[in-house]
């Protein structure tokens, strides 16, 4: 019982700092604060029976990841700038393949609240798996010279003490957005889900998540949205969603994202 009590209060902790933005994306830009957004039920248990506890180090998984993080490291410089705004928003990075229009509040009110109660709900259990492992990040474990937001010479690391790097909020907030907008507009689909992957995958090339990182943030957000699927008052806010894209269809549909990259195979 004291172990359970302590595991929730670090995942308080750790999801105050997520409010305040360190090492997680604003959802809207420009910024809307978040503070009164009240997930659908409490799932925060969820992570102990989704995720197995990350690689150990130095196991054959463990090296893959390392080699992976450092083969990222030669990305081009705009996959590399794309990756640094991938860290700092979430919605809008998702317009493009969404094709409908901006992703704010004072335009898609019932959208932005599904997405944003959404993701209080995937941020529970993804918060309070990173306050029970504790896996140290990348740059923390080996000197990278590109890391984003960053200076290169370690200095302004606000996350040092915290090792949250298993799972990856980002990942998991990436996939949640991608699988809602997916069931909001489904001919949109595939751009969604493909833009998803690569918002996660920006995490490892902005060396701050290892591969399994990510992938852990991918099945947290999977198994959250699949709980959502049958959760009523989840499915009537999906349906006002839809019924305000039906009412207010946008000018013209954007072009779908084109965001992928050719990543260097990781060294054997």
């Amino acid at each position: 019982m004291a172990a359970r009590a302590l595991i929730g209060f670090l995942a308080l902790g750790l999801l105050t700092v997520q409010e305040a933005g360190a090492a997680s994306p604003q959802w809207q830009n420009p910024p809307v604060s978040s503070k009164g957004v009240k997930p659908y039920f409490d799932s925060t248990s969820l992570h102990s029976q989704e995720l197995p506890p990350p690689p150990a180090v130095d196991s054959l998984l463990d090296q893959r990841d390392v080699a992976t993080v450092v083969a990222f490291q030669a990305v081009d410089a705009a996959r590399r700038k794309e990756a640094g705004e991938d860290a700092r928003w979430l919605f809008d990075r998702f317009e493009q393949a969404f094709g409908q229009g901006p992703i704010r509040g004072d335009a898609r009110p019932a959208l932005v609240t599904l997405l944003s109660r959404t993701l209080k709900q995937v941020g529970g259990p993804t918060f309070a798996a990173k306050a029970v492992h504790q896996r140290a990040r990348p740059y923390q474990r080996m000197k990278l010279a590109q890391v984003c937001g960053r200076a290169a010479d370690g200095v302004d690391d606000a996350d040092a003490d915290m090792r949250t790097s298993y799972p990856s909020g980002h990942a998991a907030y990436g996939w949640a957005v991608g699988l809602v907008l997916a069931r909001v507009a489904p001919a949109r689909a595939e751009a969604l889900l493909s833009r998803a992957q690569t918002y996660a995958e920006s995490r490892v090339v902005c060396g701050v998540h290892f591969p399994s990182d990510v992938e852990a943030g991918r099945q947290m957000a999977t198994a959250v949205v699949a709980q959502l699927d049958r959760h009523a008052e989840f499915q009537r806010d999906l349906e006002l969603a839809k019924a305000e894209l039906t009412a207010s269809p946008p000018a013209a549909a954007s072009a779908p994202a084109s965001a992928s990259s050719t990543i260097p195979a990781p060294a054997k």
